[in-house]
């Protein structure tokens, strides 16, 4: 795989190579994560159409595919499962709009606390990555999973996989926070295009870090909702039958 031919806005890369708690390493070429497929150019998806991949993960809502739908990849069975719902399965529109607040409401720290809650509070117990780990479980690999930006929804279905492939958190957070190296051009254009509002609210400029990048806190903070609710990971995700037992490790 040449990943010199994906963009870095792309922020396509894999989950090879990492140590696990037991000496081993993830396997190479089995778990690939990206932006979404409709802003790759021709020649990003004709290497992606050659690594073999037969399932991919949409995490975006129904309004964002269809603004923009994946293009088809040969071979490859597609799953528009999105990742940000609430209890009774609505997709949750995060946007100022959305949770119908003011600019200076949403900039402020209770508004990002709540925004933590009911975006990274709820991601992790997420359908999207139930039907995400049945496909792996089923052998269904190589996959491919993405949201829009291939960052928070898709980062998570990042952290998720590793912790089931029992790679320690500081190795997890360290992979969720290389988005910010791939995506640097866009943050810092978006930092830019919103230096007013960060000069306004005190908040402003560590909450539009995350429009673009991501923030550490926001992964720890999935984490610690799995550990409230259920003890610890191997409960979460039920040890005996998950990706620790199957051969996704050399």
């Amino acid at each position: 795989m040449d990943l010199s031919i994906f963009r870095k806005e792309m922020n396509f890369r894999e989950l090879g190579g990492y140590l696990t708690r037991d000496g081993r390493h993830v396997k190479h070429g089995i778990f690939y994560r990206c932006g979404t497929l409709g802003d790759m150019n021709e020649q990003e998806l004709a290497e992606i159409g050659r690594l073999g991949i037969r399932s991919i993960f949409d995490f975006r809502s129904e309004k964002e595919v269809e603004n923009k739908p994946d293009p088809e990849i040969k071979g490859a069975r597609y799953f528009h499962v999105s990742a940000i719902t609430d209890e009774a399965g609505n997709e949750v529109d995060l946007s100022p709009k959305g949770m119908e607040q003011s600019e200076e409401r949403f900039y402020s720290p209770e508004a990002h606390a709540m925004f933590l809650e009911n975006f990274y509070g709820r991601m992790p117990f997420s359908p999207a990555y139930k039907v995400m780990f049945r496909e792996i479980q089923n052998g269904q690999t190589p996959i491919l999973f993405h949201c829009s930006a291939g960052k928070d929804r898709t980062g998570i279905g990042a952290v998720l996989i590793l912790l089931a492939l029992n790679v320690d958190e500081e190795t997890i957070l360290a992979d969720y926070m290389k988005t910010n190296e791939y995506r640097q051009v866009l943050i810092d254009r978006m930092m830019e295009a919103k230096k007013d509002l960060i000069a306004k609210y005190a908040n402003a400029e560590y909450i539009i870090h995350g429009f673009e990048g991501v923030n550490q806190e926001a992964a720890e903070f999935s984490l610690a909702k799995i550990q409230a609710r259920y003890g610890d990971y191997d409960t979460y995700f039920g040890r005996d039958s998950i990706l620790a037992q199957k051969n996704w490790r050399t």
